[in-house]
């Protein structure tokens, strides 16, 4: 992976696991729900299923718009995720006799 790492396209496939193609062509799979048990704040608002799954790509960046309580001046109403993490947290799709196979799980 290059700092410039972008994602191309993303789809959700279920039970907070995205499925994404990097801009250097790699297929890979990230599951949500370990970061998403661990912090509050936006990450609160994206536990639920039908706001989390209407992500979207801006600029290669996977994005939420979210509805976060105003507690200053400064409205919060996006999140994104740093490319980067994202790659380290995912994991490989592999090509198994001619079509993808994915692994949903590190140790899989």
């Amino acid at each position: 992976m290059t700092p410039s790492m972008l994602i191309e396209r993303a789809v959700y496939i279920g039970n907070f696991i995205i499925l994404f193609e990097t801009s250097e062509g790699e297929m890979r799979t990230i599951d949500f729900k370990p970061l998403l048990n661990g912090y509050m704040g936006a990450f609160e608002s994206l536990r639920n299923e039908d706001v989390f799954k209407k992500f979207y790509l801006d600029t290669g960046i996977l994005t939420w718009d979210v509805d976060l309580p105003k507690k200053s001046d400064k409205q919060i109403n996006q999140f994104d995720i740093a490319p980067e993490y994202i790659y380290k947290n995912s994991i490989p799709v592999v090509m198994d006799k001619g079509e993808y196979r994915i692994n949903v799980t590190r140790n899989a």
